[in-house]
């Protein structure tokens, strides 16, 4: 493997910088069972890919800072 292909293998894809509901969970520090729940109710922006769920980090981010309470 050369420099460059570790460096590509390494990168994240768009597809891998999606969490997944477990990770998005213990991210914010509650369940899994609690995003599922939660995900639509409360607004967290979400993709359904096929049957799962996927969140990205920045549009969490942003839900979060919609949230704050000063």
């Amino acid at each position: 493997m050369t420099q460059h292909d570790h460096a590509s293998a390494t990168t994240l894809s768009p597809i891998s910088a999606l969490m997944t509901p477990e990770q998005l969970a213990e991210y914010l520090g509650m369940t899994p069972r609690w995003v599922f729940i939660n995900h639509r109710k409360l607004g967290i922006p979400a993709f359904k890919i096929g049957r799962t769920l996927r969140f990205r980090r920045v549009d969490v981010e942003a839900w979060l800072e919609t949230r704050r309470q000063l």
